[in-house]
């Protein structure tokens, strides 16, 4: 399925959902996913504060710096592809793709897939009511 589908979002976000886990942090409210994605890049705002003038120098976006961020495993959002856990297997779970279809990519190109694909939904999710 494509990355843009309905279906996909959906199940990006039940990802994310899965994946959240606010223990350590001052998390209150509704479990919701907007006030879990704003809550997510709150931390990670916090977490890694580059400030504009840093990120402009070093050409950066800001879903480069919140890539970054991720592969530091940061506690409120499980990232472990980066590290133990395959994100072929978990793109493709989410993507509801075939042995074949996931043969496609390598570990480092579904790293960066996946991670674009949160922060995509992050950003949505965060700026709905």
């Amino acid at each position: 399925m494509k990355t843009t589908t309905r279906e996909a979002r959906q199940n990006i976000r039940q990802y994310i959902l899965d994946h959240f886990d606010p223990c350590g942090y001052d998390f209150t409210g509704p479990c919701s996913f907007p006030n879990v994605a704003r809550f997510i890049l709150a931390v990670h705002a916090g977490e890694k504060a580059y400030s504009p003038e840093y990120q402009s120098r070093k050409g950066y976006t800001n879903e480069q710096v919140f890539i970054d961020w991720a592969q530091g495993l940061p506690s409120v959002l499980d990232t472990c592809y980066f590290y133990n856990r395959s994100a072929v297997d978990d793109l493709g779970e989410i993507l509801e793709q075939s042995e074949r279809e996931k043969a496609k990519y390598t570990e480092q190109e579904a790293e960066q897939l996946l991670t674009h694909l949160i922060y995509r939904e992050l950003k949505r999710g965060a700026a709905e009511k």
